[in-house]
């Protein structure tokens, strides 16, 4: 069909353009293995024994954010911001309402039932690591 190389390089570009963006866009955290148990009947969980409750553990990129929602189903979000994760800066924390995830470093807000998108500029949900639960024994992995 084309046969001139110039054509090949202006069709791919395009293609890259419309397929990765243009614009910068928002990038994935960082891949880092989990694999964790936790008893939460151990007392340093006791946060983690009522429904809505929540705590920090060391784990993933930058630690994660443990969420009980109901009596046998645990959401796990890294702490991690969406919004330019390639910027070193700031963490995802619990705010004081109690409900809601709130990034110190560029003012996106999450909720905590399910990590996606309150508020901007982040448009990606927060990332969610996979739980099972057993009773007693949390399990927390990619």
């Amino acid at each position: 069909m084309y046969k001139n190389p110039l054509y090949i390089i202006v069709a791919v570009c395009v293609l890259l353009c419309t397929v990765v963006g243009c614009r910068k866009q928002q990038q994935i955290i960082p891949y880092v293995n989990v694999d964790l148990y936790i008893n939460i009947d151990n007392p340093a969980y006791f946060h983690l024994t009522s429904i809505g409750g929540w705590d920090y553990i060391n784990g993933g990129s930058k630690g994660l954010i443990v969420y009980r929602q109901l009596s046998d189903k645990f959401n796990v979000y890294d702490r991690h911001c969406t919004y330019n994760s390639e910027n070193a800066c700031g963490y995802a924390s619990v705010d004081s309402t109690g409900i809601q995830i709130a990034c110190d470093c560029d003012g996106s807000v999450y909720q905590l039932h399910d990590g996606t998108v309150i508020q901007g500029p982040a448009t990606l949900p927060l990332h969610q690591y996979r739980t099972d639960f057993n009773g007693s024994i949390l399990h927390i992995y990619n």
